[in-house]
């Protein structure tokens, strides 16, 4: 457990006892609770202006204008109807019934809601019907007041208002309903064959939230969203909410009013920003992760036309006479029961819809809704429905609880969507009872406005209800849920103490109480979330989360009934992981991210940053399948990975940054965690892109009563064929280990270092950066003893000999280590206890293990482990040569990692069955059969995709947009389709670009930043790589990125800097022997930009405008501020983004040609220089000036427009001196003459070095000189319809203007094709990049392209674009800087010209010191070309 984790929990129980509300500060809440209602807005309470005329003096119960029920008992009215009709309006309903009687619609009436309607309450079994129709005669807006609204039976409450305004005003004059009690709107289906159906959609809003496009910062008025403000139906007077982006629970949302939303969808504030609010994207950083990481502030749309309200929360003593609801929790659903934490509660309305129907409510505002303190009373409420797939809540805006805000219990296949919740106190969206199965909980928003530390506001934690973990400051949760197989796709939480919770950590409550295998549940579809700025965890699943085959179905009301069925291991001892993907998941700024005990879950495609531990596990075990890695396709940054123990955990193709480290064996002999605390970390294509001083850590610390602690394992190493590489000679890319080592391991295993040979060393010349562990040139592995029956005092150690590469344990071995006894828990308590360390994998080597007691014998009931049979299944089997007491285990002494593992492990519950013991590992005296090896090819490799069935679909979905949904059995859209769109094909992203809009949900395309485009490429489409244009290399010690479409810059590595990174410290700073950072704290702080070191030791840090206060600093890292970048031309994809004039002023704008595609407006082309609809007509565009933009545009590729970015002239750069290995050419001494010589072009140059290269020489080495001209040899004729190019030495061909084709560029499809009006390009897409060389179109309409060796799939095409390839060569006279590389050293460095000779090449160059004469092995390698490739 490592200093970040210890100092984080100390900071944690500060903040929990001094702010957010624990479950017993009851006291504490009601001392802060008028400031918390004056921070929280309501309609009533703050906009009284805006409601209908009268609703306040007639509903609120203000005055006692609404009295209570009489004594004697209710005044029950059931309306009537004439002998005419059958339909009742508001004022023939308002005749009979009154604000103090209980009004009933029967069956065969039907209430239509024309005027405003005040009643004491309405009990629905007819039909309620509410609609513009109903209301336009009247009003524009329009209200029905009631104590409570109760459908019943029949019943039907049908409202749907797309112009007019609703409210539904729940008053608090003491009615209540028999089950949904007080201030209540809702149904109940009191017997099986009821079915009550409420239906309420208010004005559909496209969407009701989106993300910022750029950063907003204090005092700005106007902000720009992802989407067109317009086009999602927002419009001026709507209340909106903004979310912190602050790390860990520390920030602040704002809240404002639409004032002005102007012809782009920029929005104007009602008054400026206060605070900060971040928005930055990053493209995927791994081959296999898909989506970009939009790290971006939410906007949250919280008006709608329907409102649900009432009167004023109403603090109520509590009875304890009351019966409990559910035993243990202290709650009843009758009213505020008293309890060990609570003598009050607070009393809003509440929404519910009870045992049967269905319900759909949609575009509604709940607000003063929650009854703290009471079972059941939430603001929208799926409650005991079973099977309920028509249930929906969607585009719902809940502003203001006092008990959590969604709530699904005992209810499955419902669906809940676009909803937004904003100040909710306690769990945002809650999944109550564990048998919950199958909802579809997606593109929701929970934003928590207050600060978790404010000790006024308290974040958003609630005491006193029936769940203090959901709640209080325990692990108040944006998302909660007690049971995994739902699915969470798209949503978004910040600023909650947890953004999600599955709390799977017990057998089911309430009525499903001992029904449920919680922690056994498999993993339903969790897929492109976004968790940020939480005070604790993003991703969280608590308690011990191993999912296995059970018999968990819908048809069983989500319960086992066969229990047996959740243990960990079936008859035979094979353990039954049923394998899940947490799949395209963002985590920032939280503290943690991960889980305590859980297996059979991937992260694939994980996006981790800025988080105190970006994973923290704390034990799993291998995938069921035998195959799959832990962590696949992920890119984690700035922050611990805290690892967890007791399996092989793989971790590939995922890249790590900057500030990223590994921890082993995370909280191994913490309490009882942990087993051996002895995992493998296998690395397979890990990119390590880390530049900090320390990279990982081994445990140190004793956590226990007792001193047989060895939580120091755990082995780091390569996977075997990444070792096979280094082992063979060769170099991984940016490879965690340094080059030839493979393994890590703990400094204690000494025994490694007294090998023949030395292929271990400690790695202290490494500094600390391995935690001075011991490396070694051959592969590790985990040898595991458990053992049974001792005790940490009196427990003897192991003694381990090894004899290396010598298959037969004769003679003296090799080395020898004494092995410790390690125990968790205290005595008797677990039965974890035995001994480990790390061995050498290979049939050539031996061990030999005993025990330093009176005879040394190892019990044969002991269970021994080697390695793991997912190393065989995935890449080969191992072998080890290993005896105990002399016993040889396996077949005459040799161990395979296939060897039996039955009955050993499947997760916490289920470690050792006693079958285990003396029957089954790799010295078992029986030895039982290897398992069988898995063909991991054969399943992907064991990459995951997100939960699906496709064996269940009668019909096969469509892999590329659908897949089958494991509830329903059905074919379900994937995430970024619609019924009728794809949102990324709509944002034609080139290549280099990634679709941002695959997670957002809705219909509606992204209109700002569609594309998030890799380092180095800008432009809405990603097309443009200022990078390449500019040859801007970074002097190989940084990344060229895009600055703006025209523009780059480089980000250094740490240690260099200057605009080309051409500086290093190097040599020049002597502090830390002379190599960064020098003995200086390279990371203050954010508003440090250079950090600066002084040759005689010594450190300054800058801030932005500050400079050095003298001579002698070196400049060893510098810091750009994006947000300072100055740029012209950011809103409209059609103009490209340059940076501004040394004056802040805009240069001439560049647009991009017309018929370009661009995302300004959906699915948009280019013309005059603005991006209008597909097909739609140019407005006139008026740009007398153009305002400079503060915002930075992150960029991306397809086709390049014919404005292109000119080349940036070489510059000589300052390099430090290198050792590096040069890519060049070796020079054959016979081909390249060497002489002093005049340069033959410029007698008055100075005398420098010439060369005379023979013509393939020079090619491998510069490539083909421009000195022969096919289009005039081969006579080619282009017509007046295009020009000749040279696509080799020897051939050339025409290359057409747009909208002709043929060899001579005879072909047109004008009149011939009819799409696009019959003009170029005839309704096709003309752009699509490199690999497409052929486009042709129909005449009926509709298109083709073809890629290199393609043909149309039959006749009819006409070819209107046909792409020629150039031929790449020099120009005579091209300039080039060139080193020449000797014995690994550049000695000398020039210009040089070249041109061609008969029968070769000749170049002249010049330098301060020339060559005489070149050697065997010399090298030249060309680094800077003036003049381009033409």
């Amino acid at each position: 457990m490592n200093l970040i984790f210890q100092t984080l929990v100390a900071s944690l129980a500060i903040c929990s006892t001094y702010a957010a509300f624990g479950q017993g500060q009851e006291i504490d809440y009601l001392a802060n609770y008028n400031a918390i209602e004056s921070a929280t807005y309501s309609v009533i309470k703050h906009s009284p202006e805006s409601l209908p005329l009268d609703l306040l003096s007639v509903c609120s119960n203000v005055n006692n204008n609404n009295p209570p029920p009489t004594p004697s008992g209710d005044n029950v009215i059931i309306v009537q109807a004439d002998d005419t009709t059958n339909i009742l309006t508001s004022a023939q309903v308002s005749a009979q019934c009154s604000t103090n009687s209980i009004c009933i619609i029967p069956i065969g009436i039907i209430f239509q809601v024309d005027a405003n309607i005040n009643l004491g309450a309405l009990v629905v079994r007819g039909i309620v019907e509410w609609n513009d129709v109903t209301q336009n005669g009247n009003s524009s807006k329009q209200f029905l007041c009631a104590g409570y609204v109760a459908v019943e039976g029949q019943g039907k409450w049908e409202m749907d208002l797309k112009y007019g305004e609703g409210y539904i005003y729940i008053k608090d004059n003491g009615y209540v309903h028999h089950h949904l009690r007080s201030r209540a709107f809702g149904s109940y289906a009191a017997l099986a064959s009821d079915y009550p159906i409420i239906d309420i959609n208010g004005r559909e809003l496209t969407r009701t939230w989106s993300i910022l496009a750029n950063k907003v910062q204090p005092g700005d008025d106007q902000i720009a969203l992802m989407h067109d403000a317009k086009l999602m139906g927002w419009r001026v007077g709507d209340r909106i909410g903004i979310s912190p982006t602050e790390s860990r629970a520390s920030g602040l949302g704002e809240e404002f009013t639409i004032t002005a939303i102007d012809t782009k969808g920029i929005i104007t504030l009602s008054q400026s920003v206060q605070y900060q609010h971040d928005a930055s994207f990053l493209p995927p950083q791994s081959s296999h992760q898909q989506s970009p990481a939009l790290m971006s502030a939410e906007v949250v749309n919280l008006s709608r036309n329907i409102v649900i309200t009432g009167d004023d929360y109403r603090h109520v003593s509590c009875d304890d006479s009351l019966k409990e609801s559910v035993s243990g929790e202290e709650t009843s659903t009758e009213g505020c029961k008293c309890a060990s934490f609570r003598n009050t509660c607070t009393i809003g309305l509440h929404t519910a819809v009870m045992h049967g129907g269905t319900a759909k409510i949609q575009n509604t505002r709940i607000e003063r809704c929650g009854q703290r303190g009471i079972e059941g009373k939430y603001c929208l409420h799926f409650h005991k429905l079973h099977d309920c797939p028509t249930c929906l809540f969607k585009n719902n805006a809940i502003e203001g609880s006092h008990q959590r805000g969604i709530i699904v219990h005992g209810t499955h296949s419902s669906t809940v969507e676009n909803n937004v919740l904003y100040n909710v106190r306690g769990a945002g969206i809650y999944i109550e009872d564990g048998n919950e199965m199958y909802n579809d909980i997606k593109y929701n928003v929970v934003l928590c406005p207050n600060k978790f530390g404010d000790t006024t506001l308290h974040g958003c934690t609630v005491p006193g209800t029936s769940n203090r973990l959901a709640d209080t400051s325990d692990n108040q949760s944006g998302i909660f849920s007690r049971a995994v197989t739902n699915s969470l796709t798209g949503n978004r939480v910040a600023n909650a103490f947890n953004g999600m919770f599955f709390s799977a950590i017990g057998r089911g409550r309430g009525s499903s109480a001992n029904k449920v295998c919680e922690s056994d549940a498999k993993l339903a579809r969790v897929e492109g979330n976004t968790w940020h700025g939480n005070g604790r965890f993003g991703t969280y699943t608590l308690g011990s989360n191993y999912a296995k085959e059970t018999d968990q179905s819908i048809l069983n009301d989500g319960h086992n009934v066969d229990q047996s069925l959740c243990g960990g291991f079936d008859g035979e001892g094979y353990e039954r992981g049923a394998p899940g993907s947490m799949v395209d998941n963002l985590d920032y700024d939280n503290a943690f991210v991960g889980h305590y005990g859980a297996g059979d879950i991937q992260h694939n495609g994980h996006h981790s940053y800025k988080n105190l531990n970006l994973i923290y596990w704390k034990t799993t075990k291998n995938f069921g399948n035998g195959c799959s890695g832990h962590l696949v396709g992920g890119s984690y940054a700035d922050g611990n990975i805290a690892l967890p123990d007791q399996a092989t955990f793989i971790i590939e193709d995922t890249t790590f940054g900057d500030g990223a480290q590994f921890e082993a064996n995370h909280h191994c002999n913490v309490g009882i965690t942990g087993v051996l605390c002895f995992p493998q970390y296998v690395l397979h294509n890990v990119q390590w892109k880390n530049s900090v001083p320390r990279w990982m850590w081994f445990q140190s610390g004793n956590h226990q009563g007792h001193n047989a602690n060895q939580n120091h394992g755990g082995v780091f190493t390569l996977s075997p064929p990444n070792a096979q590489v280094v082992m063979g000679g060769g170099l991984l890319e940016n490879n965690f280990f340094p080059p030839g080592f493979v393994s890590l391991v703990s400094h204690k295993f000494t025994y490694l270092l007294s090998l023949p040979g030395e292929p271990c060393i400690l790695s202290t010349a490494y500094g600390d950066r391995y935690n001075r562990g011991i490396l070694c040139t051959v592969p590790l592995r985990s040898l595991k003893v458990y053992s049974q029956g001792l005790e940490s005092g009196s427990a003897p150690a192991m003694r381990v000999e090894m004899w290396f590469n010598r298959a037969e344990s004769s003679g003296a071995a090799d080395s020898n280590q004494i092995v410790p006894f390690h125990q968790i828990g205290n005595d008797r308590q677990t039965t974890k206890q035995g001994y480990s360390l790390p061995v050498i994998p290979g049939a050539e080597h031996s061990y030999r293990l005993s025990l330093l007691d009176g005879h040394g014998e190892i019990p044969s009931t002991w269970v021994v482990e080697f390695s793991d049979h997912v190393i065989g299944n995935r890449w080969s089997i191992e072998y080890t040569n290993l005896s105990l007491n002399g016993f040889q285990c396996g077949s005459a002494g040799l161990v395979s990692s296939h060897h039996d593992r039955r009955f050993i492990w499947s997760g916490d519950k289920d470690f050792m069955d006693a079958q285990a013991w003396g029957n089954t590992g790799a010295c078992a005296i029986g030895q039982p059969l290897d398992f069988p090896q898995i063909d991991c090819s054969s399943i992907n490799d064991g990459i995951l995709r997100a939960a699906e069935c496709p064996e269940l679909c009668s019909t096969r979905c469509n892999d590329a947009t659908t897949y089958c949904d494991c509830g329903s059995a059905t074919c379900k859209l994937k995430p970024g389709f619609t019924e009728t769109s794809n949102l990324c094909a709509a944002a034609r992203c080139g290549e280099h670009g990634t679709c941002s809009a695959k997670y957002l949900g809705g219909a509606l395309p992204v209109t700002l930043n569609a594309c998030i485009c890799d380092e180095g490429w800008s432009g809405p489409l990603c097309q443009f790589n200022p990078c390449e244009t500019q040859n801007e290399l970074c002097g190989g010690h940084g990344a060229c990125v895009a600055s703006s479409d025209t523009e780059s810059r480089c980000n250094c590595d740490l240690g260099y800097s200057g605009a080309s990174c051409e500086t290093t410290c190097d040599g020049f700073c002597t502090g830390n022997g002379g190599v960064y950072p020098y003995n200086c704290n390279p990371n203050v702080g954010e508003s440090i930009v250079r950090y600066g070191c002084l040759s005689g030791g010594g450190c300054k840090y800058l801030s932005e405008g500050e400079e050095y206060p003298h001579g002698g600093y070196c400049t060893f890292r510098e810091v750009v501020q994006e947000s300072n970048t100055c740029l012209c031309g950011s809103e409209n994809d059609c103009e490209l983004t340059v940076a501004c004039n040394t004056d802040g002023s805009c240069p001439s704008p560049q647009y991009l040609p017309d018929s370009s595609p661009c995302n300004s407006v959906p699915f948009g082309t280019c013309a005059g220089g603005a991006c209008i609809e597909d097909g739609g007509t140019v407005a006139p565009v008026s740009r007398p000036t153009r305002s400079p933009s503060p915002q930075p545009t992150t960029a991306a590729p397809v086709p390049a427009p014919s404005i292109l970015p000119t080349p940036k002239p070489a510059s000589p750069v300052s390099r430090a001196p290198t050792t590096s290995s040069p890519t060049g050419k070796p020079i054959s001494t016979s081909s390249i003459r060497v002489a002093e010589w005049a340069n033959p072009n410029d007698p008055s140059a100075p005398v420098g070095t010439y060369f005379d290269f023979e013509e393939e020489e020079w090619e491998a080495i510069f490539g083909p000189l421009c000195q022969f001209d096919p289009c005039q040899s081969q006579n080619v004729a282009c017509g007046e319809h295009g020009t000749c190019e040279a696509v080799s030495e020897t051939e050339a061909k025409c290359k057409c203007d747009h909208d002709y084709s043929g060899d001579s560029c005879e072909t047109t499809c004008s009149d011939y094709c009819s799409g696009g009006g019959g003009s170029y390009p005839y309704g096709c897409n003309p752009n699509l990049g490199a690999t497409v060389v052929k486009y042709g179109c129909l005449p009926g309409g509709g298109c083709n392209y073809l890629s290199e060796g393609s043909s149309y799939p039959h006749g009819g095409f006409c070819t209107f674009k046909e792409v020629v390839h150039e031929w790449d060569c020099l120009e005579s006279g091209s300039i080039f800087k060139v080193d020449l590389w000797r014995g690994g050293e550049v000695i000398w460095t020039c210009d040089v010209k070249v041109w061609p000779t008969s029968g070769g090449i000749s170049a002249y160059g010049h330098a301060a010191s020339t060559v005489a004469a070149f050697q065997d092995g010399d090298k030249i390698t060309p680094w800077t070309a003036e003049t381009p490739f033409v």
